[in-house]
């Protein structure tokens, strides 16, 4: 039992596994072995495939006309493909080479898919990377618009006024403007979305429930009053645990994207000729 138990964790022994499952992915991906270049077999598992994709856009299946015009569209293509393979059309394209090249990276990120991290890793995991799954500060905001250059005299006093005499009305000391006069409890991004970059912050600097300013928004000048605030907060790993799980996989997917790439990278010589080196000193 101890032997098994030591195979599970041995990293040869995972590559290998991971190995297996890439080949299955390939043969998944690349479909059944080619047939002749001069025969195009249509199979009615690509017949059933077309008729699914169309039926995904459409939210119809497709009439029997409409499968036939699929099916001829396919042969198209396939007939181009293949010319084009016989013509070398596909050697030195940029784009063609980037499209292998993630193919081939979404069969190696396919893998990470299905590892499951060892007791405690997780948790490990989650506490050095806390900052990315805590929720973010809350503020629920009034406020009151005095224009893009307001004297210091017409702020001051505006503030005067709010602060000595509840019964103001706020809308009576600024200008109009289709800017929201209140904000329920908002998250950084949605505040700032509305006022502009960085206003946030600077709310976050005024006490609650007394009007203050001047604060700057990407429109002008406001007096504010804080109405709620709500500080970050770390959820815990049981509340967020799923997203927890789906970056460490990212991250695991990134760690074997290169493992591979560096496998594979091993079987190459790379020759630098003299005439590149020379426009690559």
């Amino acid at each position: 039992m101890k032997q098994i138990t030591r195979l599970l964790r041995e990293p040869l022994f995972h590559f290998l596994v991971l190995g297996g499952l890439l080949f299955v992915l390939y043969t998944v991906v690349s479909g059944p072995t080619p047939a002749p270049v001069n025969t195009v077999v249509i199979e009615p598992e690509r017949v059933a495939q077309l008729a699914a994709g169309y039926e995904a856009v459409w939210r119809r299946p497709p009439s029997d006309d409409e499968l036939s015009a699929l099916v001829d569209n396919f042969v198209r293509e396939e007939v181009y493909y293949r010319e084009a393979l016989a013509l070398g059309l596909e050697r030195d394209d940029t784009i063609i080479r980037r499209r292998l090249q993630q193919k081939m990276e979404f069969l190696t990120d396919s893998g990470a898919e299905f590892l499951e991290p060892d007791a405690g890793e997780l948790e490990a995991y989650y506490r050095a990377n806390q900052q990315t799954f805590q929720d973010a500060p809350r503020i629920a905001l009034e406020q009151i618009f005095l224009g893009q250059n307001p004297t210091m005299e017409r702020i001051s006093a505006g503030l005067v006024t709010l602060q000595s005499d509840a019964e103001t009305d706020p809308l009576s000391l600024g200008e109009r403007t289709l800017l929201p006069s209140q904000m329920a409890v908002s998250a950084p991004t949605a505040i700032d979305s509305v006022f502009g970059a960085g206003f946030f912050d600077e709310l976050a600097q005024l006490p609650t429930d007394v009007w203050a300013g001047p604060v700057e928004s990407g429109y002008g000048v406001h007096l504010v009053r804080i109405r709620d605030s709500v500080p970050a907060r770390v959820p815990p790993l049981a509340e967020v645990r799923d997203a927890v799980l789906r970056e460490w996989r990212l991250e695991k997917a990134a760690e074997l994207r290169e493992q591979v790439y560096a496998r594979l990278r091993a079987r190459y010589d790379v020759v630098l000729s003299d005439a590149a080196a020379t426009n690559n000193p």
